[in-house]
Order: structure tokens, then sequence, then C-alpha cells
């Protein structure tokens, strides 16, 4: 059953205030039991930070980003861009928060299979996953999930590469989603955007990607050749996933999270490209991560993370509209 989230009043109306009701994404209405899920769009969160090697706090960003998100209250209803001067989302389309995935520390094996059965309901609902991380591990459960998708298409935004094989014996860590990515039968073309200094895989890592047919673009290609270079890049797919690490921005704007990474990207142009993406074809699903909000300031990345993915929630709701005139 799904819960509308709105405050007790006796007014006619609710006053719509941030700061009051549940602080879910973007405050729209409550949906625990995914048997139950009617949604366009289903959030949820994975609060799982125990691969994080540097500093630690990302299981509290389902927490972060669904507060930041209350700024932009009840925009599932429907919001005016001056800037595109469009209106997004609104009726018909259906937002809901479907709470956390359950996760024990130490436990990453059953934490993952709750993670991995939780995306693969909402899927089967015709609902596309909206994932809050938790540390970027969590990519790898959720796009096992996608197998009901064929060649399938990985837009992954970090600093990182995140192409390591097996270190120490870690298979499924923050370091090797992509990696793991690149195994499954299901993913087609990765494209990695925003790459940049020492990151967590070795050149013979950067020499498997390249080999796998991996489109690698750095920050630096970005910022010199733009957005709309960039756009002509994106591998022409049918579906798209988009895994998003908040480290792709630069830690001038977005400080909170677990390995900022200097000469990072601004959120105009990330925004722009996943336009570009929506564009392109269809998108299926998306998971935003790393944001560690005892690292931050002022909630400036949890906010960053939460407009990014209102922004893809519209652009690709806009794609479909478009598609269907």
């Amino acid at each position: 059953m799904t819960l509308k989230n709105d405050p007790f009043t006796i007014e006619p109306e609710p006053m719509r205030n941030p700061f009051v009701g549940i602080p879910t994404f973007l405050m729209a209405p409550i949906c625990f039991d995914l048997d139950q899920l009617d949604a366009d769009i289903a959030v949820i969160g994975m609060p799982y930070d125990l691969g994080t090697s540097v500093n630690t706090g990302a299981r509290f960003g389902p927490r972060g980003v669904r507060e930041a998100s209350s700024y932009n209250c009840y925009a599932h209803e429907g919001w005016y861009d001056p800037i595109r001067k469009e209106t997004f989302l609104g009726e018909p389309w259906k937002i809901v928060d479907c709470g956390n995935v359950d996760v024990l520390h130490t436990e990453q094996k059953r934490s993952f299979q709750n993670c991995e059965a939780a995306v693969r309901k909402i899927l089967s609902k015709k609902a596309i996953p909206f994932v809050i991380g938790g540390d970027h591990a969590i990519t790898t459960p959720i796009l096992r999930a996608f197998d009901c998708f064929h060649n399938l298409c990985v837009i992954h935004f970090d600093a990182h590469l995140d192409f390591s094989k097996n270190p120490h014996g870690i298979a499924e860590g923050p370091g090797s989603p992509m990696r793991r990515a690149s195994e499954m039968a299901h993913i087609g073309k990765i494209m990695q955007i925003g790459i940049r200094g020492i990151g967590s895989s070795q050149l013979s890592d950067f020499q498997d990607a390249e080999a796998y047919g991996n489109i690698i673009i750095t920050s630096r290609e970005v910022r010199q050749k733009g957005v709309e270079w960039v756009a002509g890049r994106i591998p022409q797919a049918e579906y798209y996933y988009i895994s998003f690490d908040i480290d792709r921005l630069d830690p001038s704007i977005a400080i909170g999270t677990g390995s900022p990474v200097p000469f990072g990207l601004l959120y105009e142009e990330a925004s722009a490209i996943i336009e570009a993406i929506a564009q392109r074809g269809c998108i299926v699903g998306m998971d935003m991560v790393e944001i560690s909000p005892p690292c931050d300031h002022q909630n400036m990345t949890s906010m960053y993370g939460a407009q990014l993915m209102l922004d893809t929630m519209s652009f690709l709701t806009k794609a479909r509209e478009k598609a269907v005139r």
C-alpha cells in the first residue's frame, strides 16, 4: 500500500513546507511493501559502506540525500524549469520512496542478497529503480538484478576507474564494480566519465578495461572538449544504467565523500551529460553512491546528489513523453 506523505493539518490543503512530514525523497509517497508497489520510479536506499577505504559515513547517504531532496519538496508532482522552459514530472508519472534495504555490518553477502532481491522486485513491478548508497560496492548486486535486460549499457560517472580485479581477495568492493559488470553476460558497453588522479585501479586494470572496450573519458577531456563531445561518444544502446559516484564532482562543491579527488567536474556538466543520455536511449536505473554526510559541509554534497537524481528522473520521463507524441 502506498501512503501519502502529508502532515496533519486542519487546513483544506497542507501548507507543504519541507521541514514537515517524513523526509522521503522529494517528500514523495511511501511504499515499504514492494509486493504492493505501483509506481514508475522507485527510490530505495542501500546504507552499506563497509568497503569504504578512506572516509566512512556513506551508510548515512540515503538519509542525507532524502533530507537534501526536501528542498525540492513535492517536485514529484510537477516542477517548471526556467532554464529549459519545460515542466517535468507530475501526472501521469508516479514516484514513491520504498525506504531502505536491510543491512547488517560484517555481513556483506546477506546485505548484498537483500539489495539484489529488492532491485529485482522493483524491476518485476515495471518500475525504474533509483538506489541511494552506500559505497560503490553496492553497484555489483544492483547490476546483477538487471539481467532481465540484454546488452545493457552502463554509464559510470567517477573519479576512479573501479576496475580492480580482486585486491587482497576482495571481489566485490568499491574499487571493482565496473570489473564485475564487465563479467556479467547481460552488460554490453561501459562508458566511464570523469576519471582522474590516483585511483582504485592500476595500469593493468586500465589496459584490461580498454581491452574490454570501455570508453574512458577523463575530467580534462570533458573540460577541454566539452559536453557535446562527450555526448557524441555515448554508445548507441536501447537501455542505459547510470552509476554515479559523487566524487566525480569537484571537491570544491562536493567534499562529503569517501575519496575526494581534485579537478572534478561541475554540476552543470554532469547534468547536461545525463540529459544527453536520456535523449540517446532509455534510462532504466540509477545509483547515487559515496555520499558521506559526516564528511559534508552544509549538506552540499547531499544536495547535489539529490538534484542529479531529480534531473535524471525529469530527463528520462520527458524523453519518454516525447517518444510517444
